[in-house]
């Protein structure tokens, strides 16, 4: 993996581009970019005909271990890999530690190893049985083992301890890594803790830089998705810029945060380059849609869609009410307006909507970094959300 700058901005953000992304080097990865968040190895709800109706569907699937660990047998049996495995042969596998739409269960993690959880429960991962996963994934990017169980609560003990363990974990996987054929061409990616904490932010940043990786995590400002919005501390933007300032400009910088496109632009403006895509599936799981112009000037109003109606078939137009057609032209149906829109009654519907509006909105905010619009698109986006 290579990552270079095309163009940067004062805050930090940048346009850039990943090269050699894929294990077989022949991928280029534009950024900003998302990941495509999966459970068990596949788009949430989604079959893959339907996720190839979805456009802009992002070139690298974010595929977590805690749902795919005791799995491993089957795929080091099957012998050609998770991404195979798991009918995405044509998608980059990012192997993260955690599901980022959920909270972290804590207490768990110690010098031994880290805790992850699938749906028989715990899994518990020293660096042997972590490596013996990789190696039977054959992933393009994987995560290092980490310890982000903190949050702005932890003291600095407890900081202090999660940042020793995330490089001894790291130490150890590079070791084990240089011995290892089959993942000689994946992309280490590196993890940075410290919770709340600027001098550990800073070592462990500057610790990580000095390792053999491709990438960097930042997490542990909070125990998974905690469904906070970490903007409105005080304190994280001055950390969080901080901690990238020690790290080289030549890699690329991710985040798991279930953030918002309002939330997206303000971590970019900071310097992050690679985000999930878990906001949209947690927005449907709450039976939410995400509706927005992104169109420089935005071409409407927002929309509101309502579901109330008793009978989906009727042609009673309360169900339309402030309804902006255009946004809820279906991937599937894109000449049926109505029935597309009398889909959002049908259970998991949102998620490939909220797929596609997600994807579609690093596009175009890609977009506006080049023509020099991002202060446009971000107050459009605050005043389609309420903020004026």
């Amino acid at each position: 993996m290579k990552f270079s700058v095309e163009k940067a901005l004062s805050s930090g953000g940048r346009l850039g581009l990943i090269t050699q992304a894929s294990k077989c080097g022949n991928i280029t990865l534009e950024t900003p970019m998302c990941t495509l968040f999966t459970k068990g190895g596949s788009a949430p709800h989604l079959h893959m005909d339907m996720l190839k109706r979805v456009a802009l569907v992002p070139d690298v699937a974010a595929m977590s271990l805690g749902s795919l660990a005791d799995h491993h047998e089957s795929v080091a049996e099957f012998g050609k890999g998770l991404g195979e495995f798991a009918a995405m042969k044509n998608k980059l596998v990012f192997t993260t530690l955690h599901d980022a739409s959920l909270a972290l269960a804590t207490g768990k993690n110690d010098n031994s190893g880290v805790a992850v959880w699938g749906k028989g429960g715990k899994i518990k991962l020293d660096t042997a049985l972590f490596m013996k996963v990789q190696e039977a994934f054959q992933p393009d990017w994987f995560q290092a083992m980490s310890d982000g169980d903190t949050d702005r609560e932890c003291g600095q003990k407890r900081l202090h301890k999660s940042v020793d363990r995330t490089l001894d974990f790291l130490d150890e996987i590079v070791e084990k890594m240089q011995n290892s054929q089959i993942l000689s061409k994946s992309s280490l990616i590196g993890v940075i803790e410290g919770g709340f904490s600027e001098v550990e932010r800073v070592r462990s940043a500057k610790e990580t830089a000095l390792r053999p990786v491709q990438g960097f995590l930042i997490e542990g400002f909070e125990k998974g998705n905690s469904g906070k919005d970490l903007f409105s501390h005080d304190t994280f933007s001055n950390i969080l810029t901080t901690t990238i300032k020690c790290l080289p400009e030549d890699k690329p910088r991710m985040m798991e945060t279930v953030w918002s496109p309002l939330q997206v632009i303000k971590a970019f403006r900071l310097g992050i380059d690679v985000f999930s895509s878990a906001y949209p599936h947690t927005l449907a799981e709450q039976g939410l849609a995400l509706v927005a112009d992104y169109s420089l000037p935005p071409s409407s109003q927002a929309a509101r869609l309502e579901l109330g109606c008793t009978n989906p078939c009727t042609e009673d137009q309360t169900l339309y009410t402030d309804l902006n057609i255009k946004f809820f032209l279906c991937f599937t149906m894109p000449n049926f307006a109505r029935g597309c829109i009398l889909c959002f009654t049908m259970p998991n519907f949102p998620k490939g909507h909220n797929f596609h509006q997600y994807f579609d909105f690093f596009h175009h905010l890609r977009k506006a970094v080049l023509e020099d619009k991002l202060d446009e698109l971000e107050q459009s986006l605050e005043q389609q959300n309420g903020n004026k």
